[in-house]
């Protein structure tokens, strides 16, 4: 495996029969939400010509560290995704192209790992959070309620809506 996801296109643009296999490790530092990542990204796919340029499809995948959205705890795991790519002479609406017969596939790996990510992580399926008046994991020490909160100046708007 190279250290780079630059690869070169000579003699494959404007021939749909030619393929290239790739393979490359790469730094990546990401955040999405309570989702992040700083580890290295592993990517695998083949170049394959078409009749303006080439179209990469990948399979990416990156260890991912995420904090659950309901109750916080923390958790490593793999997000493993695949994506596609067309690179032609004319840059895109996100700036890929052919540069110098090479394409670099780094961003669009980046990107679809980025979507990947969970937007909102959960740490199980029936999480039940935090208690908003104590702050308690109500998964590991539930509340047993809490009394009326007359302190609040708040307190007077509750009638407002018990009707």
């Amino acid at each position: 495996m190279s250290n780079r996801l630059v690869i070169d296109v000579e003699g494959l643009v404007g021939h749909p029969e030619a393929t290239r296999e790739f393979s490359a490790v790469q730094p990546v530092s990401l955040r999405v939400g309570e989702a992040r990542t700083t580890g290295p990204m592993s990517v695998e796919g083949v170049v394959a010509g078409t009749v303006n340029g080439v179209i990469a499809t990948f399979e990416v995948s990156a260890p991912v560290h995420m904090a659950c959205s309901r109750c916080l705890v923390e958790w490593d795991d793999v997000v493993d995704t695949s994506g596609s790519q067309h690179f032609s002479r004319v840059p895109d609406e996100d700036g890929y192209a052919i540069v110098d017969r090479v394409v670099d596939v780094a961003g669009p790996a980046s990107d679809e790992l980025a979507f990947a990510f969970p937007a909102a992580p959960v740490c199980r399926e029936d999480c039940r959070g935090l208690c908003p008046i104590c702050g308690n994991d109500l998964n590991t020490d539930p509340c047993d309620g809490h009394g009326e909160e007359s302190d609040s100046p708040f307190a007077a708007l509750k009638d407002l809506f018990d009707t």
